[in-house]
């Protein structure tokens, strides 16, 4: 067996970092909770490349004081906790202090730091854990923390951080997570030298939630505001109007702290039962606080769990929130009349305008009288009624023409009586060309003297009987449940799930490029991505411009520009929303799939839906296509496309045949 050692610390510091700090995103969130627990008023976030070459978190908070800055870098050094009772009740963000360790371990930490109290301010500089410089300097109130060449010690790690972009977009991501659980704080996020994200921090959720996800989010939120056993639920939910292909939109909050759920996410979809379509998600964003005793956080190192002492009441305390929300929201809109009453005028009775509209008639057509109409009787004390008068047909004064008679020198036969005579113009009179022979001075002419000597005929090449047999024409008779087409055939009947068939149909069409030139819209289109799935959807930009869907990414907000023709009918949010659950959710090593399930979603989103009405000439291009391409069998889900039943069997189940 090998000796056991203990590990040196540069080394079982790197392994405790890597526990800790994954990406810049995991340095951001440690350093702005830090932030928040210290009592800052504003938060202001600055990265360069990603955050891999530079990162700075400034706030006002309380700052640390010069004696405790060494301390604070050490491991399991915190302010937060000092005994074992303090485990029950964490009202903090932070409490294992971890944080200042791992990150100073794997990069260049600067510290600029100062108490209100304080006359002149601290910096400490700090590289893979070793002190650098420590003193005196003047700084504003609060702290400031600068990280440089993030994991420039450990390159095993480095190399494992995605783009620029995407390490960006995580950035961004826990920010506006910061923002929606701290509405009472001033988030400013820069990216790049540019502002990206400013909130208010005026203490009012909607202000939080329109920094963080734009004015189209925020105008189709619900408030929910309840107390249920001393568990509170506050926030919004988006009406049944505004739903999302995913769960992504679902932000819970337990204590300030930012968390997945799964219950609070079952008990947000089972209030919204029987309200949104199947397949279709909620958004929110919901805060519940509750005691903390009630709550462990201390069950995954990134802190995004929660275990909870009574589920049933945090579930019931969701359910019960967000479905008075709903009941309280009112989807009807009401219509205001104008009630003025209009001038009175004397009650005289209008002649009746001449009908204009009617069809002509024919002096052979029967004249018939329409019953006539009752005018509506007044109501109130100043009602008059007329009696009602007797009208006369309207006589028609047909004129006389005197018929001029045909003369026929044959009787016709009884077959072209019916048919008028075909008009055919007379030829002209051709001139007759005289021979040359007739002409003086070419007498010795003759046929023989223009006559040719006769050619070999090439043998044609007997042509070869095709032996493909014409494709057969089937029917359409009608539509089953408006969801199948019933087709007759000479073989039987025929029945075509038109979804299903369709959805095919456009796979195939967009599969071989045919369908997918880009159609540009008149004013691009702003869909909001959480960065997941925004980092998906950019690397895939060029995969989309093929189906015909045009994007633009820029300054973390996605545009969509263009779309393919067959999908005019369809919101572009939809679309995106579902291609972009495929991307975040997707084996991005399995490019040729997840392009495939891009063209499905395409193709199943441009096709006829069941309970639809369609024209009947539609459906018979369809049920032809279908029945004329032999692969066209299944769709992409794999679900059958058509069934046949022959004529045999449905002779047999009446008892014509035996």
């Amino acid at each position: 067996m090998p000796k056991i050692n203990l590990l040196d610390k540069s080394v079982y510091e790197l392994i405790a970092a890597g526990e800790v700090i994954e990406r810049p995103s995991s340095v951001i969130k440690e350093l702005a909770e830090n932030s928040i627990d210290a009592g800052a008023a504003s938060i202001t976030v600055e990265i360069k490349r990603g955050g891999i070459s530079y990162l700075r978190v400034t706030d006002d908070g309380c700052g640390i004081s010069h004696e405790d800055i060494p301390t604070a870098f050490m491991r399991h050094a915190t302010s937060k906790v000092y005994t074992q009772d303090d485990l029950d009740s964490i009202n903090t963000l932070g409490f294992r202090g971890e944080a200042l360790a791992s990150v100073c371990a794997v990069s260049r930490v600067e510290l600029l730091t100062k108490q209100r109290e304080d006359q002149l301010g601290s910096i400490y500089r700090i590289e893979a854990g070793e002190p650098v410089e420590y003193d005196r300097a003047g700084c504003a109130d609060g702290t400031t923390i600068i990280i440089r060449d993030l994991f420039y010690n450990t390159p095993a790690r480095l190399k494992f951080l995605k783009k620029d972009v995407t390490e960006g977009n995580y950035c961004a991501s826990v920010i506006e997570k910061l923002a929606l659980s701290h509405p009472g704080i001033s988030f400013r996020f820069i990216r790049d030298g540019r502002q990206t994200m400013l909130s208010s921090g005026d203490g009012e959720y909607y202000s939080a939630v329109y920094a963080v996800f734009g004015k189209q989010f925020a105008a189709g939120l619900i408030p929910v505001e309840n107390v249920y056993q001393n568990t509170a639920v506050t926030g919004y939910v988006s009406s049944p109007l505004f739903t999302r292909a995913n769960r992504s939109m679902q932000n819970f909050f337990v204590n300030g702290r930012s968390v997945k759920s799964p219950l609070c996410c079952a008990a947000l979809e089972e209030a919204f039962r029987n309200t949104i379509m199947v397949g279709k998600f909620p958004s929110c964003v919901l805060c519940v606080n509750t005691d903390p005793s009630q709550v462990d956080a201390n069950i995954h190192p990134t802190k995004t769990e929660v275990r909870f002492t009574n589920e049933k009441i945090v579930f019931d305390a969701v359910y019960f929130a967000v479905k008075n929300a709903l009941m309280g929201y009112d989807e009807s809109r009401e219509i205001k009349l104008n009630t003025a009453a209009p001038a009175r005028t004397e009650n005289i009775p209008q002649p009746e305008r001449a009908r204009t509209s009617e069809p002509l008639r024919t002096a052979s057509a029967h004249v018939i009288e329409e019953p006539p109409k009752t005018m509506p009787i007044p109501s109130g004390r100043d009602a008059v009624i007329y009696p009602q008068e007797k009208r006369e047909p309207p006589k028609f004064t047909l004129r006389q023409e005197t018929p001029q008679p045909v003369q026929f020198t044959q009787p016709l036969p009884a077959a072209e009586q019916t048919y008028m005579p075909e008009l055919v113009p007379a030829k002209k009179p051709e001139p007759k060309e005289t021979p040359l022979a007739d002409l003086p001075g070419f007498a010795f002419l003759s046929e023989k003297s223009f006559a040719k000597k006769p050619e070999p005929v090439p043998q044609e090449p007997t042509p070869e009987i095709s032996q493909e047999r014409p494709k057969e024409q089937i029917r359409v008779v009608g539509e089953l449940f408006k969801t199948y087409i019933v087709c007759e055939s000479t073989e039987g009947m025929i029945l075509i799930d038109k979804h299903a068939a369709h959805e095919r149909v456009n796979f195939e069409r967009l599969k071989k490029g045919f369908d997918s030139s880009a159609q540009l819209l008149m004013q691009p289109e702003e869909v909001y991505l959480t960065p997941e799935e925004f980092n998906g959807m950019s690397e895939y930009a060029d995969k989309l411009a093929q189906v015909g869907i045009i994007m633009e990414f820029t300054d973390g907000k996605a545009r969509v520009t263009g779309l393919p023709q067959m999908l005019d009918k369809v919101p572009p949010a939809e679309i995106v929303e579902c291609i972009a659950k495929i991307v975040s959710q997707g084996n991005t090593n399995a490019e040729g799939e997840l392009f495939d399930d891009m063209l499905h979603t395409v193709a199943c989103k441009a096709s006829i839906r069941g309970n639809e009405d369609n024209d009947i000439l539609e459906l018979q291009v369809l049920a032809q296509e279908v029945f004329n391409n032999s692969d066209i069998r299944y769709c992409p889900h794999g679900r059958p496309v058509m069934t046949q039943i022959s004529r045999k069997q449905i002779e047999r189940y009446f008892g014509r045949v035996t």
